[in-house]
C-alpha cells in the first residue's frame, strides 16, 4: 500500500502540474521524484509478482486483473512520455514560464485515469 501511495501520489502529482494546476511550481524539481518513482514501482513490481505466483490461474481468469494490468501499462507508458517530452524539457519550460504543450496535457489526464482505474479494479479483483 505504501508503494502504491507512493507511485500513484506521486505521478497524479507530476499528471496535475502538466495540467498546469499549480501553475507557480517549476517543474525541475519533478525530475528529482523519478528516482522515488522507480523505487516505488520496483516494491509494487514485486508485491504483485508474489501475488500473482501465489494464485496466478485465478488471476489470469480475472476480467479486473487483466483490465488493471492493461491499466499500469498504459499509465507506466504515459509516465515514461511525459518524462521524455516534459520533464527532460523543463529548465526551458521553467525558463519562459510556459506551460505544458497541448499534446501533454492530454496524456496527463489520460494518466491520472488510468492510475485511477488500476486501483479500482485492484479493489475489485478481491471481490471477483
Amino acid at each position: 500500500s505504501i508503494g502504491l501511495a507512493l507511485l500513484v501520489g506521486l505521478l497524479v502529482i507530476i499528471d496535475l502540474r502538466v495540467l498546469g494546476v499549480p501553475r507557480m511550481l517549476p517543474f525541475m524539481p519533478f525530475n528529482r521524484l523519478m528516482a522515488l518513482i522507480l523505487a516505488a514501482f520496483a516494491v509494487n513490481v514485486s508485491s504483485g509478482v508474489a501475488l500473482f505466483v501465489a494464485d496466478g490461474v485465478k488471476f489470469f481468469n480475472s476480467t479486473a486483473f487483466r483490465l488493471k494490468f492493461a491499466s499500469l501499462v498504459i499509465g507506466v507508458v504515459l509516465a515514461v512520455i511525459i518524462k521524455n517530452s516534459v520533464l527532460n524539457d523543463a529548465p526551458r519550460l521553467d525558463a519562459e514560464q510556459g506551460t505544458a504543450p497541448a499534446k501533454a496535457k492530454v496524456l496527463a489526464a489520460v494518466s491520472i485515469l488510468m492510475w485511477i482505474s488500476a486501483i479500482g479494479f485492484g479493489r475489485y479483483m478481491a471481490y471477483e
